[in-house]
């Protein structure tokens, strides 16, 4: 007759020492703002997932001249409007980007677009470390957005820099709430 191995309890509860690692209960309105922090996350990781994919396209030539005269199209047709001012100012970046350029972007592109799909898919679960890793890319990437605004002015770069100031706020002033809970 065989003999069972003794069973040995488990304790799950997390150690008084250890940092929760997710709100214990978030209210209805932080998790609403963590959704909203997350989603904002998974529409800047889907757009740099287009981007690097567009610069792997135009590693074709025949993709290169289409997007090129696509482009031109875009800024004497609409050369007042939004699409148009975009236009104008991607050919110039267009023109100069080729071969190694363009993976190198691509790259890139991919590697931060992981970093915020990590972050969203943290955010969404209400994880402690999401809103860490959120504050602090989003933070680093501030100067560089305002230094660009500086440069060359557009309303996409100043809605850009005004929702990660905000990110940015949001999630440090939940912090703070939830560590002078503690």
């Amino acid at each position: 007759m065989a003999v069972e191995p003794e069973q040995q309890e488990v304790d799950l509860a997390p150690s008084a020492s250890a940092p929760p690692e997710h709100h214990a209960h978030p209210t209805k309105r932080e998790r609403v703002g963590l959704e909203l922090v997350a989603l904002y996350s998974f529409v800047k990781a889907g757009a740099l997932v287009a981007a690097g994919l567009a610069a792997l396209g135009m590693l074709n030539g025949r993709v290169s001249i289409a997007a090129n005269n696509w482009l031109e199209g875009l800024a004497l047709r609409y050369e007042s409007r939004l699409f148009g001012r975009l236009a104008e100012h991607a050919l110039p970046y267009l023109d100069r980007a080729h071969g190694r350029r363009l993976i190198e972007i691509a790259v890139g592109a991919f590697i931060i677009a992981a970093v915020y799909v990590v972050e969203g898919i943290g955010l969404w679960r209400c994880r402690r470390w999401a809103e860490y890793l959120t504050i602090g890319v989003s933070a680093s990437f501030l100067p560089f957005e305002l230094a660009g605004l500086f440069r060359h002015p557009s309303v996409a770069l100043l809605v850009t820099f005004i929702l990660n100031v905000i990110v940015v706020g949001f999630l440090a002033w939940q912090l703070a709430e939830s560590i002078n809970e503690h």
